[in-house]
């Protein structure tokens, strides 16, 4: 079963990575949930909201990177954890945007029923707001020794 899951999160990743939507959402389950911060609705519900967020995304991109870094797989092998080096273009300014992030897909051993991204970066808003300036006095006063 670990080989099939595994097999179906390569395919999604390959999806989106040729910016085609209805390859990246062919091994998704119809009630699919999503989480990814980068969407303008980050909490996608269903596989029509998925779609939507990945039509959007794809509008933004040039091109769409993913390398498997690292697997992780569950006991009984329907979940995994997904280490990726991203690469993304922008198709403004060809902005190139690589970064690690992190995926934790469930599965029911056919389709992707769930998955959450994890990006390298903290809150957003107010709350990151503070959190930056907190951190920035706390360097000041607390510097390093390099």
């Amino acid at each position: 079963m670990a080989n099939d899951v595994r097999t179906l999160v390569e395919a999604m990743f390959a999806g989106v990575s040729a910016k085609d939507v209805d390859a990246a959402v062919a091994g998704m389950s119809d009630d699919i949930r999503l989480y990814d911060p980068h969407y303008p609705y980050p909490d996608m519900k269903g596989i029509a909201e998925v779609r939507e967020g990945l039509t959007w995304a794809f509008g933004g991109m040039k091109s769409m990177g993913f390398d498997i870094d690292r697997w992780f797989s569950s006991d009984d092998g329907l979940s995994v954890t997904v280490e990726l080096s991203t690469h993304h273009v922008l198709n403004v300014g060809d902005k190139h945007l690589d970064f690690p992030q992190v995926f934790v897909i469930d599965t029911d051993g056919t389709r992707i029923t769930r998955m959450r991204a994890y990006e390298p970066y903290g809150p957003h808003g107010s709350t990151g707001f503070g959190l930056a300036i907190g951190h920035r006095i706390y360097r000041l006063r607390n510097r390093r020794r390099r």
